[in-house]
């Protein structure tokens, strides 16, 4: 009797644990079911690419027009110099003939040197002259006039041009403003649900990749996934002399380094800002912004912030292009970045990377990123495991990646190094 006792309170006791385990297939039931979900509340805030293709046509013919008016002004200003030096000419030339000529009262000075002649050939040439020295004088003090007039005209013209370049830069930068908040708002940088699906679907696929059956349990299938566990504080681990390898999963430890220690450098944090200098041009601000931009040059080199595992990669996205998901251990809890805008990426899904692996290169260009309005890096720091813990960026635990970065400078500031 004893003896069933015990087996019924062992049954008990397991059984809650046993009802809280999950199969690959049931978590691949679950997590379909939370995208679809997902699909649906993300398509009704969306901007339609149609939307985002007129507002960017719309800020390329202001910039067109900008440029315009820029060429009008340069082509006046260089009319009005030319005038000025065509004026100042005449005026030296009125000057001269005044001197020569001298009317006083209405009658020419010059009266004389036509009854000076000689002889009546003489008398008629000097007439002939004198008319001919008047009928200039008074052509060149008409064009000196007509010259100062256009002149006028021009400085007016010059004016309203800069007036309206002035508006026009206002206006450009209210529309890349508010390009930027529909941007941020209606898209926040979050990937399509199809993409997400699709990030779903290769994410199950590594696991099966690594032998994980459908029947499985789920946590000893996320295992071979793990990324080796850091902690804060205390003695330096090895990493800091790594630069990561070119692919392998982290069971391999690849690119040396120890599978456990304490993240070093970075500044106090203990982390490093993915990029060796640049600028933060937006700072994160919760679910209006979740994330920090950072901005290089297109093409320079982006790292991994501290040890982790890559989990996932999204290619060749219309919105953000190519995006690499790092998932961390620190403190023994789970947290996942994400590294937005890409233009190449340099790593493979399972590998280990440390904060001197090059993860890809900066990207963002709007030629190929339809929802970025310049080069950049957009940086994500969410608490859990992406496509375990959360299904979407775009109401997922997000946090404040100064939380990890504090050596950032402010917004609009420039940094130097890591």
């Amino acid at each position: 009797m004893k003896k069933i006792c015990l087996s019924l309170i062992i049954v008990l006791l397991c059984f809650p644990l046993m009802g809280n385990a999950q199969t690959l297939d049931e978590y691949i039931a679950e997590a379909e079911a939370k995208l679809e979900e997902e699909r649906a509340a993300t398509e009704k805030k969306q901007m339609t690419e149609e939307e985002k293709k007129e507002a960017l046509a719309e800020k390329d013919a202001v910039t067109k027009d900008i440029s315009n008016l820029e060429t009008q002004i340069d082509t006046l200003e260089n009319d009005i110099k030319d005038l000025e030096d065509s004026i100042g000419q005449k005026d030296d030339e009125i000057k001269q003939i005044m001197s020569f000529v001298q009317l006083t009262n209405g009658q020419s000075s010059y009266l004389e040197y036509i009854f000076g002649a000689k002889d009546f050939t003489d008398f008629i040439y000097r007439i002939s002259v004198a008319e001919q020295l008047s009928d200039y004088n008074v052509n060149l003090m008409e064009e000196y006039n007509n010259s100062v007039k256009e002149q006028e005209t021009k400085q007016k013209e010059l004016a309203t041009s800069q007036q309206e370049l002035t508006a026009k830069n206002k206006e450009l930068q209210e529309l890349i403003n508010k390009l930027s908040k529909q941007i941020d708002e209606l898209n926040d940088n979050v990937q399509t649900a199809q993409a997400e699906y699709d990030n779903l679907m290769n994410y199950i696929n590594t696991l099966k990749e690594m032998k994980c059956q459908g029947n499985e349990d789920m946590a000893t299938c996320e295992a071979r996934l793990n990324p080796p566990k850091i902690t804060t504080g205390g003695s330096s681990n090895n990493s800091s002399s790594n630069s990561g390898s070119s692919g392998g999963s982290s069971s391999s430890g690849s690119s040396g380094g120890s599978s456990s220690g304490s993240v070093t450098g970075g500044g106090s944090s203990g982390f490093y800002i993915p990029l060796t200098k640049g600028k933060v041009t937006q700072n994160y601000y919760g679910n209006s912004h979740n994330a920090i931009d950072i901005t290089n040059y297109e093409g320079a080199p982006v790292y991994a912030i501290t040890t982790g595992t890559v989990i996932t990669i999204s290619r060749n996205q219309s919105c953000g292009k190519n995006i690499v998901y790092i998932l961390h251990n620190v403190n023994g809890q789970d947290y996942t970045t994400v590294y937005y805008h890409l233009k190449t990426v340099t790593v493979s899904v399972g590998q280990t990377v440390y904060y001197t692996t090059q993860i890809g290169t900066q990207g963002g260009n709007p030629s190929y990123d339809s929802c970025s309005t310049g080069s950049h890096l957009d940086f994500k720091l969410f608490k859990g495991r992406y496509l375990r813990d959360f299904f979407t960026l775009s109401r997922g635990p997000h946090m404040d990646p100064r939380n990890w970065l504090p050596q950032l400078p402010g917004e609009q500031k420039w940094f130097y190094s890591r």
